[in-house]
């Protein structure tokens, strides 16, 4: 299964969340908004029973919230607003069925229970789902499907190309490019043979034979023929429809009781659907009648008896009258009750970059630099001499690119000296220096001695997002090789030998900076030079995955 593909089933998973939610409801007691770049809760009548403090939050089911604090680590809180289990994972999903996947930074995803209780671990997992109907969907290293129970028992092994979780004792996988139904045992119940298909809803499901689209019941037989655009699932006895640009709906037996009409529509719950006309969102009951008219620049379904509007860039909300409950007031409010969620492994098998990287370090030298190296070494290595200006007296930086592995390689290789680190002043044409609070600049000479040297690692494709775990790699091999312990603290890791080395390392998500230094004290000046400066100038020009472009199929969903 190629990467895209992959993509686009996790895109499909996390578009499950509001099918998913309906069958879980979180508690709307508290509404998750947001105003300025913070978000908080507040319940119905718009009062906030939780500040806004954390840079993103969700619903509440089983009585806990996912929240990111504001150093951006995910911790979950109860409805008092405090921290039942601290804000220390990388990423973790929504409390489901009473158990959540969490991801250390370097780790496997761990399944907890609500008192934040390692249950299991799943070291073959490179992304797992929440649970539904008591397993959770998993992907391997490899790229194969399976699931597993609440105990951490694989129950259906990783075999598939793609799937979806399991509703109504039924999950769909895809083989080969055709799509079937399996039920818990792993078996084949719904032989592959639909070009794609949805989840079991009121027995139902929609499928496509290639060119329209229809319903099948739980045998795999034919319901409704397929003759539609697209299709949702059955919600409330009716099922959303689209024929040529236009919307609307159909009851259980396929007759079409909503003439398609409207621009953008979406399903029903809690007795309204969600329709939009003329770039404005309003409501319509089962017959077709528009109840709210629409004059919303943004909405969404209801949820019980209130909805989310927008107007003027203000969020607020609306009873079933259309009336406002609490005025537009807040910058935005989440869409949806998105308990559905999957996490990605923060593990990465850095062995192979290890081992390459510290070719060429030895008990009392790094890469062929020592306490005693100067300038001059620079020169005569050829590792970093063909970027360096022999000619030139000067000299205080070394420019190299050098690919480690297939996903990790040196971006910039810079040297820096025992004088105090101010603004770096770059002439191209003639030397590189340090301008000092005077205002003067200094030159460095072949003959001065190096004071430290900076690794940048750019992370691309399986290293991508995986710099915790490259960091935990590299301070392991430097504890192992130079007999120092590592401490990690501000989301550094930093090692202290005076008659030796001291070393560095701070990462994120794209890039890995590494630092060794030869001088005492050298290292903690490094280190806060990198915090007045953007380090990594990578993270802005990643390339981003758009979720419109991967997913096509729009009937494997409902809002």
């Amino acid at each position: 299964m190629n990467k895209k593909t992959l993509i686009k089933s996790l895109v499909i998973c996390s578009l499950l969340s509001f099918c998913i939610s309906c069958s879980n409801k979180s508690s709307l007691k508290l509404i998750p908004v947001k105003s300025g770049e913070k978000w908080g809760y507040i319940n119905k009548k718009g009062e906030y029973k939780i500040n806004p403090q954390f840079q993103d939050v969700g619903f509440f089911y089983d009585g806990l919230a996912r929240v990111v604090s504001s150093n951006g680590k995910v911790g979950y809180i109860s409805e008092d607003g405090k921290y039942a289990i601290p804000a220390k994972f990388k990423n973790g999903t929504n409390f489901s069925e009473g158990l959540a996947f969490v991801v250390s930074d370097g780790g496997h995803p761990t399944c907890i229970d609500k008192s934040g209780e390692t249950k299991f671990q799943l070291k073959q997992a490179k992304y797992v789902a929440s649970f539904s109907e008591g397993l959770a969907m998993f992907i391997t290293v490899d790229e194969k499907v399976g699931f597993v129970d609440k105990t951490g028992k694989v129950v259906i092994n990783p075999q598939f190309e793609i799937a979806l979780p399991f509703f109504e004792g039924f999950a769909a996988v895809c083989q080969d490019d055709k799509w079937g139904f399996i039920d818990k045992t792993g078996k084949i119940v719904i032989n592959l043979q639909f070009e794609s298909v949805g989840i079991f809803q009121n027995g139902k499901s929609v499928f496509s034979d290639g060119n329209q689209v229809g319903f099948i019941d739980t045998k795999g037989a034919y319901v409704i023929n397929p003759q539609f655009d697209l299709a949702r699932s059955f919600r409330e006895g009716m099922a959303l429809i689209q024929s040529g640009r236009q919307y609307g709906y159909i009851t259980e037996n396929g007759k079409i009781e909503i003439n398609p009409q409207f621009d953008r529509a979406y399903s029903f719950n809690s007795g309204l659907a969600l329709i939009e006309q003329d770039d404005k969102y309003g409501y319509i009951d089962k017959t077709g009648k528009i109840q709210i008219n629409p004059q919303f620049d943004d909405a969404t379904s209801f949820f019980d008896d209130i909805a989310f509007v927008e107007n003027a860039d203000k969020w607020g909300i609306i009873d079933k009258q259309g009336k406002y409950l609490v005025n537009p007031q807040f910058d935005f409010v989440k869409r949806n009750l998105d308990n559905f969620s999957y996490v990605i492994s923060d593990f990465y098998d850095a062995s192979a970059f290890i081992k390459k990287f510290f070719e060429k370090a030895g008990d009392n030298s790094f890469d062929g630099f020592d306490t005693a190296s100067t300038l001059q070494t620079i020169v005569d290595n050829t590792i970093y001499g063909d970027d360096v200006n022999a000619n030139d007296k000067y000299i205080a930086h070394c420019y190299n690119i050098q690919e480690i592995t297939d996903d990790i390689s040196i971006s910039k290789t810079l040297f820096h000296f025992v004088n105090p680190i101010y603004e770096r002043v770059t002439t191209y044409d003639t030397y590189w220096g340090y301008k000092y609070e005077t205002g003067t600049t200094k030159k460095y000479k072949f003959a001065e001695k190096i004071a430290a040297i900076e690794y940048q690692f750019d992370l691309s494709g399986d290293a991508r997002n995986k710099g915790g775990s490259i960091a935990n790699a590299l301070k392991t091999e430097i504890e192992r090789r130079y007999n120092v312990k590592m401490e990690l603290k501000n989301g550094k890791y930093t090692a202290y030998q005076d008659d030796k080395f001291s070393f560095g390392i701070i990462y994120n998500d794209y890039s890995l900076s590494f630092y060794i230094g030869f001088t005492k004290g050298i290292l903690e000046d490094l280190l806060l030079y990198t915090e007045t400066m953007e380090v990594y100038d990578d993270e802005a020009s990643a390339t981003q995955t758009t979720v419109e472009e991967e997913m096509p199929y729009e009937y494997y969903y409902t809002e």
